[in-house]
């Protein structure tokens, strides 16, 4: 009878490579290596609950297609637009946009503070769009550059149809002109800096500059 083969040894890692599973033991898988062991980190060790929950809203309301397609920001648009709304119908619309960035100054002036330290107007800008939760979570397209940010007013579809059942008569040039403008100018005003708002334009395309 031929002899069984021997099982042929492995051979070494390379040079750098982590460490493979521990042996089995006693009858037991081998442990599977964990992410610091092999040096992956996703940032959210620790927090895996909270994304779980997060992607269930993302896909709960991504597969939400009639009678439109919803998008992550639709309840911050129809609050922002049942509040406007109201606001309007009252003749208060110049006093809502008084308490919002009265409501908003204790946070623009620690960003001021930042401003006046470094000499720097671009971590005023950072502060109003891109570093806030404020604005991601309602404005879902916008561009980066030196100086300036452009963005696409977020509220057309959600408008649309609400207007076309009687939530809303308002347009979004009323909102760029008498919402937006007015506060991003008294935030600017708490931060300390200077900005220039571009008018309203037909394709939804908006944006802020650095003005001397």
């Amino acid at each position: 009878m031929a002899e069984p083969a021997r099982p042929v040894p492995a051979s070494a890692p390379p040079a750098g490579a982590p460490p493979g599973p521990p042996p089995a033991a006693g009858g037991k898988p081998p442990a599977m290596p964990t992410v610091q062991e092999f040096g992956l980190w996703s940032g959210f060790e620790g927090r895996e609950e909270l994304l779980g929950r997060g992607l269930v809203q993302l896909l709960k309301t991504v597969i939400a297609d009639a009678p439109y397609q919803h998008h992550l920001n639709d309840a911050a648009l129809k609050a922002h637009l049942s509040a406007i709304q109201f606001a309007k119908n009252l003749g208060l619309l110049p006093q809502l946009v008084a308490h919002d960035v009265k409501t908003l100054s204790p946070v623009n002036k620690r960003v001021g503070q930042l401003v006046a330290r470094t000499g720097n107007p671009e971590y005023g800008l950072v502060g109003l769009f891109e570093r806030t939760d404020c604005w991601y979570q309602l404005v879902l397209e916008w561009k980066v550059e030196p100086g300036r940010r452009t963005w696409r007013s977020p509220f057309h579809t959600v408008l649309a149809m609400g207007s076309r059942i009687g939530q809303f008569d308002l347009t979004e040039q009323e909102i760029h002109e008498e919402w937006t403008v007015p506060r991003i100018m008294g935030y600017a005003a708490d931060i300390g800096i200077k900005v220039k708002v571009s008018p309203w334009h037909e394709s939804g395309w908006l944006s802020c500059e650095l003005s001397a």
